[in-house]
C-alpha cells in the first residue's frame, strides 16, 4: 500500500488536529443530550376497587366514589368532561352514567363481567377523578410526553382469579388516553381482598368483638361470614354466599309483582323501583310508603315490595337455610353487623331485620354506618391499623 503524501495534500498542523478532535468530542456529548429525554415524572394513584354488580365503588388517594357497573364500548370519539370516558386499546369506552350519552355495545358486570372486564372498571374508576387526572397533566414537564402513573392496586372480590389471568388484566392497562392525552400506567403492587374486610375491620375497630358475623346484602349476592380477630388480624371461620340472592333479585320479584297487580298501566324500569326503594321512608303511624312515579303519578308500592320479600325468602331454599342458621346465631346471643347497599335501603333492611329477629329476645344485630360504603371505605384501617 503506498503511503506517501501526495505533493497536493495539506496536513493539518497539530493545533489544528486537537481543534477538530474536541469538536467532534463535543459533537457526539451534544447528541447524546439532545437524544436523553427524561420521562415525566410519575404521579402515585392509590386505587381501591369494588366491582360490584350493581355498582362500581372505588377510594383513588383516599377519595371514595360510586358509579353504575355499566358500560359501553363505542365507535365514535368519547364524550368530552363527562366522567368515565377514555382510549384504551385501539377502542373507547364510556364507564358509568355517561353512557345515556352515547350509543355502542353495552358491557354490565352483573353479567358475568365483574373479572373479565375488571381492566375496564378500573380505568373507568381512575377517569372518574377528573381532578387528579387534570393535575397530573398540568403537572407534566415535558408536555409531549405521557403522564406517567405508579398505580397501587387493591381489588375487593369474592373470587380469586388465576395468578396468570390477573397478570394478563394489569398489562393490558399499559397505557390509555383521556382528554386526548396518552398516559403510561405502571402497576407496581396488585392485592386482592375479601369481599367484607373493610366492613370487618370497622366492626373491630368500633365495636371491640373478638367473634362476630356479617350478613352483607349486595347487587348480585348476599354473603355470610363468620369472623375472629386475634388482637392482630382477621381469621375468617366460615362463608356463605348466596350468589342469585342480591338486590337484583329482589328488584326482579318486585317488578313481576308489579305486572300481576291490576293497578292500571304501570310503567315501570329496575332503575324506577330501585329509586323507589331508596326513597322508602317511615309514615307517621309506622308504615313504610315507597313512592314509584309512573305516567305522572305517585303509587305506593309498599304492598308488593313486601310481597316480593317474602317470595325472595320462600322461593329460594338457600337464603331460607342461611336466615335460619342467622337467626340461631342470633338466639345463642351472638352479634350479627349489616353491611351492603340492599342495607342502604330503610324498606328492605327492616323487613329483613323483622324475620331474623321473629322470636328472639334481645337479637344482637346491628347495621353499620353506610352500608352501602363501608366495604370499601373500612380499609382506612388497614393504613391505621388497630394498636
Amino acid at each position: 500500500m503506498n503511503s506517501e503524501i501526495s505533493p497536493n495534500q495539506v496536513i493539518p498542523s497539530t493545533t489544528e488536529v486537537a481543534s477538530m478532535q474536541e469538536v467532534s468530542v463535543n459533537t457526539v456529548v451534544a447528541v447524546k443530550k439532545r437524544n436523553h429525554k427524561p420521562n415525566n415524572k410519575a404521579i402515585d394513584f392509590q386505587l381501591d376497587i369494588d366491582a360490584g354488580a350493581k355498582r362500581i365503588k372505588c377510594r383513588l388517594n383516599g377519595v371514595y366514589k360510586s358509579f353504575n357497573a355499566e358500560a359501553k364500548e363505542i365507535k365514535s370519539e368519547v364524550p368530552l368532561r363527562n366522567d368515565g370516558c377514555f382510549g384504551y386499546r385501539k377502542k373507547n369506552y364510556v364507564v358509568g352514567a355517561a353512557i345515556d350519552r352515547v350509543n355502542g355495545a353495552m358491557i354490565m358486570s352483573s353479567q358475568d363481567n365483574k373479572l373479565t372486564h375488571l381492566d375496564v372498571w378500573i380505568l373507568g374508576a381512575i377517569t372518574h377523578y377528573r381532578k387528579f387526572l387534570k393535575t397530573a397533566v398540568e403537572s407534566r414537564r415535558r408536555k409531549t410526553q405521557p403522564v406517567q402513573i405508579n398505580l397501587w392496586l387493591r381489588v375487593v372480590t369474592l373470587s380469586s382469579p388465576q395468578r396468570k389471568e390477573l397478570d394478563r388484566m394489569l398489562k393490558q392497562i399499559a397505557d390509555f388516553t383521556w382528554e386526548d392525552v396518552e398516559f403510561k400506567v405502571t402497576v407496581k403492587a396488585c392485592q386482592f381482598i375479601d369481599e367484607g374486610e373493610g366492613a370487618a375491620l370497622e366492626v373491630v375497630n368500633l365495636y371491640e368483638h373478638d367473634h362476630f358475623h356479617l350478613l352483607d346484602l349486595g347487587g348480585g349476592t348476599i354473603t355470610f361470614t363468620t369472623y375472629n380477630w386475634d388482637g392482630d388480624e382477621l381469621a375468617t371461620v366460615g362463608k356463605t354466599p348466596v350468589s342469585g340472592g342480591g338486590m337484583t333479585s329482589i328488584i326482579n320479584r318486585i317488578f313481576k309483582s308489579l305486572t300481576r297487580t291490576d293497578r292500571g298501566a304501570i310503567q315501570a324500569e329496575n332503575s324506577d323501583i330501585q329509586e323507589a326503594l331508596e326513597l322508602s321512608a317511615l309514615t307517621e303511624v309506622g308504615q313504610w310508603r315507597v313512592p314509584l312515579r309512573s305516567s305522572g303519578k305517585v303509587k305506593d308500592i309498599a304492598a308488593e315490595v313486601e310481597g316480593a320479600m317474602s317470595e325472595w325468602v320462600s322461593g329460594n331454599y338457600a337464603i331460607q337455610k342461611l336466615f335460619d342458621t342467622i337467626s340461631q346465631r342470633l338466639a345463642k346471643g351472638e352479634h350479627l353487623y349489616c353491611t351492603g347497599g340492599g342495607f342502604a335501603i330503610g324498606v328492605v333492611a327492616d323487613w329483613i331485620l323483622k324475620y331474623l329477629k321473629n322470636e328472639v329476645d334481645n337479637a344482637n344485630i346491628v347495621i353499620l354506618n353506610n352500608p352501602q360504603d363501608v366495604n370499601l371505605a373500612g380499609l382506612k384501617w388497614l393504613e391505621n391499623k388497630v394498636d
